[in-house]
């Protein structure tokens, strides 16, 4: 899949300026309507802003917030927006939201970008399973 980029450019993600290293690109807030998400920023070539919850990826209204993620004022090229669950240091569930698509069954670089912030946060050892409603991933 190739190395993921984490700079506001390489996104692209507008944010405070000055900010240079990768600690902004981790758990940053957004409000959408009265809902406050912490976002995850990565490239794998292309936009993606990751939200780990703590509840099935199911119950999150991803239908509703996706678009609103997706278009939001920070991202100037629109974003891919994974909403994620960590199962296990080994295994996280998640679904996609494709901008320009919608919803998708799966998304290779999205497991990707699921998988670089879950490990950038500690949440998961090197390798894990991305398990997306379209099947399973192997992500190392």
């Amino acid at each position: 899949m190739g190395k993921p980029k984490l700079g506001a450019k390489d996104i692209p993600v507008v944010i405070e300026p000055g900010l240079v290293d990768i600690k902004p690109m981790l758990s940053y807030s957004i409000t959408i309507g009265s809902k406050e998400l912490l976002l995850n920023f990565v490239s794998m070539g292309n936009p993606h802003a990751i939200y780990f919850g703590q509840h099935p990826v199911s119950d999150f209204p991803l239908s509703q917030l996706g678009p609103e993620i997706e278009q939001h004022k920070i991202f100037p090229n629109r974003v891919n927006f994974e909403v994620a669950n960590v199962i296990s240091r080994r295994q996280i569930e998640a679904r996609v939201w494709e901008r320009g698509v919608g919803e998708t069954l799966a998304c290779g670089s999205g497991a990707c970008a699921v998988a670089v912030a879950a490990q950038l946060l500690g949440y998961i050892d090197n390798k894990v399973e991305i398990k997306l409603p379209g099947g399973i991933l192997d992500v190392e």
